[in-house]
């Protein structure tokens, strides 16, 4: 397991780079196996010590390249894959470790899908009148996946949700729950930029 300082979805690339013993042990350990391990969003603590609480809902990680740096420290990109929820923690020894149960998702209603259609649509808007606040934000659109799950946690990130609102959406508990957050959260951080626009105009 690798508690840190901010969430990972499935579909997330996360890069990492590792250098206190307990992870390059983890990496020994799984990279010629699985290549894969679990990230949980920290809640009190800080991610150089095992006395830290985490969150109890997160996402594995897979490895998808890794390399060595000159320093000595391991560069890898990992991308999240399915959300788990932690049973129980375990000794940390070698490294931080638990027993998880993977989530199951049922597929998306007629309802989850509109949500993120709508979610989708507003998209462009919201990074055009981000852009008039920022001129360095970037309106390109991405595509996004063609599974709307993906595309769901991919809207998630592109309209800049904080670490908690991120957090919220992987712990909703139906997908359909999680598209519908998902659709108000980007609702709310719209019209969040054109308050603040109106703001700085008076």
């Amino acid at each position: 397991m690798f508690p840190l300082g901010s969430p990972l979805l499935p579909g997330m690339v996360l890069p990492l780079r590792l250098f206190e013993p307990r992870y390059l042990q983890l990496y020994a350990d799984i990279i010629d196996t699985s290549r894969e391990f679990g990230v949980v969003l920290i809640e009190r603590g800080v991610e150089s010590r095992d006395d830290t609480v985490t969150f109890q809902v997160g996402c594995v990680a897979g490895i998808m390249g890794s390399g060595v740096n000159e320093d000595g420290t391991i560069g890898l990109i990992t991308v999240g894959r399915r959300r788990i929820r932690v049973e129980q923690w375990l000794q940390p020894d070698p490294y931080p470790r638990a027993t998880v149960t993977e989530l199951e998702d049922e597929p998306l209603s007629d309802q989850g899908l509109n949500a993120i259609r709508g979610a989708a649509d507003r998209i462009p808007e919201m990074l055009r009148t981000a852009a008039k606040l920022n001129p360095e934000v970037n309106t390109e659109i991405p595509e996004l996946a063609d599974d709307p799950e993906l595309a769901m946690y991919q809207i998630a990130q592109l309209s800049g949700l904080q670490t908690l609102d991120l957090q919220e959406v992987l712990e909703s508990p139906s997908t359909d729950a999680r598209a519908l957050l998902v659709k108000e959260k980007v609702d709310e951080t719209l019209d969040l930029i054109r308050l603040q626009l109106e703001v700085g105009g008076e």
